[in-house]
């Protein structure tokens, strides 16, 4: 009598599956015939002129990315200054992989001060919506709070980290002067209203 009603248990549980098989390890669907894959692309990677033709028409959310020759990853360079909050930055980026897109994005570390971050999927073996939506997530975090200068290739990266650092000490300074400039005018008009 028990193993009657788990036989019609898992038989009833087999008709309410999604109508499919598998075939080597892909699953396919009866329906279509097609590969079914998380991406909604039949288990195909994007074709390089469509990730151009996407990272063209999101070019400002996923500014600093590049691609790699056969258009199949999203490269982005970093230049560490504090090694511990880099690696607080790749345990917030794997958090944000992990709670929304589960693609496990690549990185490497370089002489300690160059940091590589490589998006794809890997089912795919190539580039999907998902990883531009993760790369326009990256963009949001505050790099400054990692102690991180994004850097355009490796091949110079140490001429563009020292540009950096100057644009942002010309940036404080000029913020210097005009709080300075401001104080000097808050303090004159109120002695020229005082006389």
């Amino acid at each position: 009598m028990f193993l009657r009603r788990v036989a019609y248990l898992y038989k009833s549980f087999q008709n309410t599956q999604k109508q499919s098989f598998s075939f080597f390890n892909n699953q396919i669907s009866d329906k279509y015939g097609k590969k079914c894959c998380r991406y909604h692309q039949d288990g195909k990677p994007l074709a390089p002129q469509k990730v151009e033709q996407i990272k063209n028409s999101i070019s400002d959310f996923v500014k600093g990315w590049n691609l790699n020759e056969d258009k199949t990853r999203l490269i982005r360079y970093f230049y560490i200054e504090d090694y511990i909050m880099a690696v607080q930055f790749l345990k917030d980026v794997a958090k944000i992989d992990a709670l929304n897109f589960q693609n496990c994005p690549s990185f490497s570390l370089q002489k300690g001060e160059l940091l590589t971050l490589e998006l794809y999927s890997p089912p795919l073996n190539g580039l999907s919506q998902l990883d531009f939506q993760l790369a326009m997530k990256i963009n949001e975090m505050n790099l400054d709070e990692y102690f991180l200068i994004p850097i355009e290739k490796p091949e110079d990266y140490k001429r563009q980290v020292q540009m950096a650092k100057m644009k942002k000490q010309n940036e404080l300074i000029q913020k210097q002067l005009e709080d300075d400039f401001n104080k000097i005018n808050n303090k004159f008009q109120k002695e020229s209203q005082q006389a």
